[in-house]
C-alpha cells in the first residue's frame, strides 16, 4: 500500500513534505509556523532518525536509482492463486487427451452388422438398410470430438461390404433367375434301364419338337400323365417334361409322387437311393403285380442341391415305362 502525500512528523520536531514517492525539501514546524523551504543538498535526503516518541513511518520502498538495477521484487500472493503459479514458474497443465468418438464405435458396428446380414438373402434388405446407417454414423463422426479411427474404419468397411454383397446379390439373381425362367424347380432324371427291346428312337431329341406335346414343369405333373419316351442325351438337369394324351402312342407315365423328409440336402446318390425305395415301394400298388414279375420298369425324377436350396423343392416323381410304345394308362395293366 502506498502513503500518500501528505505533511509527516520527520522525526526532528518539524514536518515534512511527503510527496507519496519520496521526502521533499519542504518543512515547517510542528507549531504552524511558516513553511521553511531548505536548499536541496547534493546527498539524496534521507528520512533523520525517529525519536522514540515520534510515530514510526516506513515509506512502501525507495524507488531505485539511476544505477541501480531495474529488477522488480515480486509481491507474493494468497496461495491458490492463478497469479502462485506463474509466479513461481510452474509447469502448465496439458489438456486430457481426446478419447475415442462413440458415434464413431455405433457406426462402425452397425456397418459390420450391416454387412452380415447383406450377404445373406433372407436379411439382405436390412443389411443394406444397416450399411447405409452405418455409413452416415461413420461420415457424421469425423467432424465430431475424439480420435477418428472408428469413423474412418466404418467407411471403409461400408464401402468394401458394399462391394462384397453386392457380388452376392447378384451370384443369387443368377441362380433364382435359372430356377424362375423355367416357372418350376428343375430336376436330374434317376437311371432308367437300358432298352433291351430298341426302341427307335432319336438320341437328343428336342422334347417340344414331339407333336401333341405339352411342356409342364415337374410342379404342375400329376400322377397319370403319360409322356413319350425322350432320350435327353448328355442333359443332367431338366426343367420340365412333355406330356401327351395317353391315348396317343407313349412309353411312361407318372404313377406316384412324393416328398423327402430331409432338412439338408443329403447328396445326390442318397436322394437317389431314397427316391428308388419310395417309388418301389408304390409299384405293384399301381400297376397291379409285383416289380420283380413285371415287364415293366420305372425310374424317377429327384431335386437338384439347387432347387432343393433356392426353391425348397422336396418332390419325387416316380416314372413308369414300358420298353415298347403302348396306348392308354399302365394304371392296373398286370403285367
Amino acid at each position: 500500500m502506498t502513503t500518500p502525500a501528505g505533511w509527516y512528523d520527520d522525526g526532528s520536531g518539524s514536518l515534512r513534505w511527503w510527496d507519496g514517492a519520496q521526502w521533499s525539501a519542504h518543512v515547517r514546524t510542528t507549531d504552524g509556523a511558516p513553511m521553511v523551504t531548505e536548499q536541496p543538498s547534493v546527498e539524496p535526503a534521507v528520512p533523520v532518525a525517529q525519536s522514540p516518541e515520534a510515530t514510526p513511518f516506513t515509506p512502501p520502498y525507495t524507488l531505485p536509482s539511476s544505477g541501480a538495477s531495474t529488477e522488480r521484487a515480486i509481491a507474493p500472493h494468497p496461495v491458490g492463486s492463478p497469479e502462485t503459479a506463474w509466479a513461481v514458474g510452474a509447469p502448465l497443465v496439458q489438456p486430457p487427451a481426446p478419447g475415442v468418438s462413440v458415434l464413431g464405435v455405433i457406426g462402425l458396428a452397425v456397418v459390420v452388422v450391416g454387412v452380415v446380414c447383406a450377404c445373406i438373402p433372407a436379411t439382405s434388405v436390412v443389411g443394406w438398410a444397416l450399411l447405409g446407417v452405418g455409413f452416415v454414423l461413420s461420415l457424421v463422426s469425423l467432424f465430431l470430438g475424439g480420435r477418428k479411427w472408428p469413423g474412418i474404419t466404418g467407411l471403409a468397411i461400408a464401402a468394401v461390404g458394399a462391394l462384397l454383397a453386392f457380388a452376392v446379390s447378384l451370384v443369387l439373381l443368377a441362380t433364382t433367375s435359372t430356377v424362375e425362367s423355367t416357372g418350376s424347380p428343375l430336376s436330374i432324371p434317376g437311371e432308367r434301364p437300358p432298352d433291351d427291346d430298341g426302341v427307335d428312337t432319336e438320341e437328343g431329341t428336342d422334347p417340344s419338337s414331339i407333336e401333341g406335346a405339352e411342356m409342364v414343369p415337374f410342379a404342375e405333373l400329376e400322377v397319370g400323365d403319360c409322356l413319350p419316351f425322350v432320350d435327353y442325351g448328355d442333359t443332367e438337369q431338366i426343367y420340365e417334361l412333355p406330356v401327351v394324351s395317353c391315348d396317343q402312342p407313349h412309353t411312361d407315365e407318372v404313377y406316384f409322387i412324393f416328398e423327402v423328409d430331409d432338412e439338408e440336402f443329403p447328396g445326390e446318390d442318397a436322394l437317389g437311393d431314397s427316391a428308388w425305395d419310395g417309388c418301389a415301394a408304390q409299384f405293384d400298388t399301381y400297376v397291379g403285380i409285383a416289380y420283380e414279375d413285371s415287364e415293366l420298369d420305372f425310374y424317377s425324377y429327384q431335386p437338384t442341391e439347387t432347387s432343393w436350396a433356392r426353391a425348397d423343392d422336396r418332390t419325387v416323381q416316380c416314372i413308369l415305362f414300358s420298353y415298347d410304345d403302348v396306348t392308354g394308362t399302365l394304371e392296373g395293366a398286370k403285367y
